[in-house]
């Protein structure tokens, strides 16, 4: 008689495809973009579509480097200040899936803002295996008793929390490239 899924591995499995679908879209919408769109700044003083393509692929070597065994990205703020956000700030951003106005990324996600991906279809398949990837080796590692994965603004978040701030961040820059008008 086969085993009902537990609780945790329904979430864990709904957080997965919220992934899937955030990075679907994502795709989708930078792949309409023009060749002139994709190099210039979404909006006056932002990051290109191609900033942003590198940004969310730094994003995953980060995660991806700590659940098989690498450093975890730096904690910012104190102790008492990530715990206030990851308390309030955390989720409010997963219910309303959105980001803080304004909001900077952290330093080891932040692509120089002059990078220059002038191959579109080569990024964004880099993106694509990425974020592929990101979905096993988070997958492998929960399968293996991880438990968490270190935001350095929150500090340590479960791993299903993680996933699900992964899909609202592709989605936070997924608007960005859908008001570009190409």
């Amino acid at each position: 008689m086969p085993v009902a899924p537990s609780r945790a591995d329904t979430r864990w499995q709904a957080v997965v495809e919220e992934h899937q679908v955030a990075l679907a879209a994502y795709l989708d919408t930078a792949a309409r973009l023009s060749v002139d769109a994709w190099n210039a700044p979404w909006k006056p003083g932002k990051w290109s579509p191609a900033v942003i393509t590198e940004h969310l692929c730094m994003s995953y070597l980060a995660i991806i480097g700590e659940v098989t065994g690498g450093p975890a990205m730096k904690l910012k703020l104190t102790p008492f200040r990530r715990g206030v956000l990851r308390m309030f700030m955390l989720p409010h951003m997963l219910f309303h899936r959105s980001f803080p106005r304004g909001a900077l990324a952290p330093r080891e996600v932040r692509p120089a803002a002059d990078v220059v991906l002038s191959d579109q279809a080569a990024a964004l398949a880099r993106m694509r295996a990425l974020g592929e990837r990101f979905e096993r080796e988070a997958d492998r590692a929960r399968a293996g008793g991880w438990t968490h994965v270190t935001h350095p603004f929150f500090g340590q978040i479960d791993l299903t929390r993680g996933m699900r701030l992964a899909a609202v961040h592709i989605e936070h820059h997924t608007r960005q490239l859908a008001s570009i008008k190409s």
